[in-house]
């Protein structure tokens, strides 16, 4: 950035200022950008998150992308951005995120004004009358996370995957981009379709591991032993870091070894104990914009400030395979279901005649199986998805207080999953599935968790498996090789046999999870610190009176490790609105 940018970046945080009293309508609050990623001139200012690139590959600087802007003619971008570029005398701004918006930006805007950062606190600064959104807490209690667009406060709102917005005197428009098209005609036998994933893999990881102090995440897994065995064939020794529990269900430092010997990886490790959530948990909750309850957030944290201490500046993380190649078990389950549906439909409404409604002993596993088999062929994908969603298990006129209930529509998470589902106008079952998984378990779950905990331990994190070259592969990829009714991941670990240790491609898929309802079992640090946490719901009005001490109860005494995780999301909910409300 030139002198005469400098000192355009003064008299903008004096604007900024300023904005409060309305003597500015655009304010982009940029906490974290410097040099080449702002832009600022008197006709037109660029504030880049991230690295855009143009089709070409060529990375892209803010000067770069302000010239481009200027001649009226928008560049066609790829790679992982945000993007605001803004025309003062024009009263006018743009604001772009990329495919899976791995990099967020929160807005606020009215008829006469536009605030824009990428941090949620920050827009709340200038609008200090949004109060919480009691919808969003409601979305938070379902999802286990706020999903975009709406925000936990009420008038500010997130950039959505692949979303542009544009902002006009006070006009908002939105669309998006990028629409994701899953077009699989052309068929290519599968030894050749697995040898061009690893090249494709092979070609785009150099652009990731170009940082001279960068290394991986490795959980053992897929995705991060593939990731970290493709930089190692760019740079040997390539470190590498690893979280473990003293919990044998839980620890997978044993596949995480394999990949270590296998590609001669530095590894480094981290056992993870109790205390060490109870000393962290309330700097981890600090640091998040909204509540949120995925808890191997705190796995990641660990990981990433054991990153740090080694001298990295940058985690490659695996994050994305499974969704892009079908590597959950639920899409599994859910297709036999719907085959089983289509299979049945004619006869479903004799099933619920004679299996849901005549009053069979609920002691029967039999009737109790067979009811359940009928209540789920009745539903819908997205419902089936649900099926076990705490919000579904226990009735939500149970859960939440006469307030609550009246002031909220307790069927718009549901509603949202269907619409997400009907969003992709082409694509089969599982086309769907991936596409939802895309927004609600990458964009608004795993990338919100992962760049957080990054971020408080201040290092970047990039995501190779989400690169646009890797995902428009997949769309082309049939949903038969992507996933057979014997394997999950079939084309992927197709195309890994030889390069990763069969161990570590016959592993039983596991996750980056925390122990936290057993530990909270033996643990009594964190036993209370959760359930006064808990506790201290009551004085909100949110909850049914005895639904708390229900919980508790259902944690003690029927199942630690399920009911442990409802605990969790409870939990984080209060310690997040004690500090930030």
């Amino acid at each position: 950035m030139n002198n005469n940018d400098s000192d355009s970046l003064a008299e903008e945080t004096d604007l900024k200022k300023g904005s409060q009293h309305g003597q500015r309508p655009i304010v982009v609050v940029a906490e974290s950008l410097s040099g080449d990623q702002v832009c600022i001139r008197p006709e037109i200012e660029v504030y880049c998150f991230g690295l855009p690139r143009n089709v070409s590959r060529q990375p892209l600087s803010a000067s770069q992308l302000a010239e481009l802007f200027q001649q009226d003619k928008p560049p066609t971008l790829v790679g992982h951005f945000a993007l605001v570029v803004c025309w003062p005398q024009q009263n006018r701004c743009l604001m772009l995120a990329d495919r899976f918006a791995t990099h967020r930006l929160y807005y606020a805007a009215d008829a006469d004004s536009l605030v824009v950062s990428e941090r949620l606190e920050a827009v709340r600064r200038h609008r200090p009358d949004s109060g919480i959104s009691q919808q969003a807490l409601v979305n938070y209690l379902f999802f286990h996370m706020i999903p975009s667009p709406e925000t936990v406060y009420r008038g500010i709102h997130c950039l959505e995957p692949a979303q542009r917005i544009q902002w006009k005197g006070g006009d908002l428009q939105r669309d998006h981009h990028w629409v994701p098209r899953f077009d699989q005609t052309e068929m290519v036998e599968e030894p050749q379709q697995a040898e061009k994933l690893l090249a494709t893999m092979r070609e785009l990881m150099p652009e990731y591991s170009s940082h001279a102090s960068s290394g991986c995440f490795l959980s053992g897994g897929l995705d991060s032993s593939s990731v970290a065995g493709l930089v190692a064939e760019q740079r040997r020794k390539t470190d590498v870091f690893s979280i473990g529990f003293p919990i044998e269900q839980y620890n997978e430092l044993d596949y995480a070894r394999t990949a270590v010997q296998h590609f001669g990886l530095t590894g480094h490790e981290y056992e993870m104990s109790p205390q060490d959530v109870v000393d962290a948990l309330p700097q981890v909750i600090a640091s998040m914009d909204q509540p949120f309850g995925n808890s191997s957030v705190m796995p990641a944290y660990f990981c990433a400030r054991l990153a740090k201490s080694k001298g990295i500046d940058c985690l490659i993380a695996g994050d994305g395979g499974d969704e892009l190649f079908a590597g959950n078990e639920r899409y599994s389950k859910q297709l036999q279901l719907d085959r089983l549906r289509q299979r049945l439909k004619p006869l479903i409404w004799l099933m619920d005649l004679t299996i849901l409604r005549p009053p069979w002993p609920e002691s029967v596993k039999l009737f109790g199986k067979a009811r359940s088999l009928t209540q789920q062929l009745k539903m819908t994908v997205p419902q089936n998805l649900e099926y076990f969603n705490f919000l579904n298990l226990i009735e939500r006129q149970e859960i939440f207080s006469d307030a609550m209930l009246q002031a909220t529509d307790q069927q718009e998470p549901d509603r949202r999953c269907q619409q997400l589902f009907d969003q992709l106008e082409h694509g089969d079952t599982l086309d769907r599935m991936l596409f939802m998984d895309w927004k609600h378990t990458l964009a608004d779950n795993d990338l919100v968790k992962v760049n957080s905990m990054c971020r408080l331990a201040g290092v970047d994190v990039a995501y190779p498996m989400l690169d646009d070259r890797l995902v428009d592969f997949s769309l082309r990829v049939p949903g038969q090789q992507k996933l057979t009714p014997a394997n999950l991941r079939h084309l992927y670990k197709m195309a890994m046999t030889g390069f990763l240790p069969d161990k570590i491609i016959n592993k039983p898929k596991h996750g980056f999870g925390l122990p936290f309802g057993l530990w909270t079992v033996e643990h009594q640090g964190l036993r209370g610190l959760a359930y006064e946490a808990i506790a201290s719901l009551d004085q909100l009005d949110l909850f049914n009176p005895g639904f708390i001490d229900d919980v508790i109860r259902r944690h003690q005494r029927e199942h630690a490790k399920h009911y442990g995780e409802l605990v969790w999301i409870l939990m984080v909910l209060a310690l997040w609105l004690d500090r930030h409300q």
